[in-house]
């Protein structure tokens, strides 16, 4: 675990210091991640690499804390449930059925109802109502079983302990779980992609913000003001998030778009990414955000790559705007 840390966070090995021309401003010492280490070689924090000219004192620390843990093989980061990871080995094994994920799958209540509620909607509903999980999982498909059971029990993971950092969650979660149907419906209309990996895409892109409040935990609000924790989710969120996907052996699409799903000035890419429906699924929310910022849409590559016409009221986008519907369907289908 220390390796992958140190891939991550920046850390230096004793012999290669001499190459580097960092003065730290601690004792901890800074590696070069290789270029084979990850989905690309430009990622790396060290503690003596961060921005914190603008933070308060607290949240220095904070986020300091939390890259010393990282790089002492500390941070405990959220590991993914144990009945998603058992769906998704399930899902895997070419001789698996519906009938096997249905024995895993049954054992939490919550998750079977759901399934049957999602193999009944409109995304799926046949010709006759499903009444047993066996039936949903055959009408839905073991793939996308995996990717809606996975982002289900996700779900499950959003508690805390402070009341304050409740409510953070809580619209963590609502946010997460709209983009997610913004970018489900997004695949379905421009097809070449999943939805439900899509899905899944928009529902674990702000993963690392529930990683620092989770660690925030341990913090009273006398400890780490709401000020402090979320200089520090801007300032280490995207990675930690790509972090946690790795270590979940989701896919490296899944964790380039974690670890860019706010860069909107990313430079153009001859193809099309997940990370671009997250993109696209966010700017949409925001632009029907009242009093909330939101970039010309218009320049940025996404949009053009995408080939997006603005809706009426040309801060949003006409398809997802007339898709509200099937938007909404996906939403609720989160819930639980």
């Amino acid at each position: 675990m220390l390796k992958f840390f140190r891939r991550v966070f920046g850390l230096r090995s004793r012999t290669d210091r001499a190459t580097k021309t960092v003065e730290p401003d601690s004792n901890l010492e800074a590696w070069d991640s290789s270029p084979n280490d990850w989905i690309e070689p430009a990622i790396s924090i060290a503690e003596s690499e961060l921005d914190l000219t603008d933070l308060p004192a607290v949240a220095g620390t904070f986020a300091r804390q939390i890259v010393r843990d990282a790089m002492a093989d500390q941070l405990e980061l959220p590991i993914m449930p144990e009945l998603a990871l058992m769906v998704r080995r399930k899902s895997l094994d070419p001789g698996s059925s519906a009938a096997d994920l249905t024995l895993i799958i049954q054992t939490d209540i919550a998750i079977t109802t759901k399934l049957i509620q999602v193999a009944n909607s409109p995304l799926y509903r046949g010709y006759e109502p499903i009444q047993s999980l066996n039936e949903a999982i055959a009408r839905i498909g073991m793939i996308a079983v995996r990717d809606i059971v996975t982002g289900l029990a996700i779900k499950q993971m959003f508690v805390t302990e402070q009341p304050r950092l409740r409510r953070r969650m809580r619209d963590l979660w609502e946010h997460s779980a709209r983009v997610a149907a913004n970018c489900s419906v997004l695949a379905r209309h421009q097809g070449g992609f999943d939805p439900e990996q899509a899905l899944l895409a928009g529902l674990v892109h702000d993963i690392g913000e529930l990683a620092i409040i989770k660690y925030a935990d341990a913090f009273s609000p006398s400890e780490l003001s709401d000020e402090s924790l979320a200089r520090t989710i801007k300032l280490l969120g995207a990675k930690l998030g790509a972090v946690m996907l790795r270590q979940w052996k989701l896919d490296d699409e899944l964790v380039f778009a974690a670890l860019h799903a706010d860069a909107f000035d990313r430079a153009s890419e001859s193809v099309v990414r997940l990370v671009d429906l997250v993109q696209v699924a966010q700017l949409h929310l925001l632009s029907n955000a009242p009093q909330t910022e939101v970039p010309n849409i218009t320049q940025l590559s996404v949009v053009k790559n995408l080939g997006l016409d603005l809706d009426e009221s040309g801060r949003g986008f006409a398809l997802l705007s007339g898709a509200r519907q099937d938007v909404e369907q996906v939403r609720a289908a989160l819930a639980i």
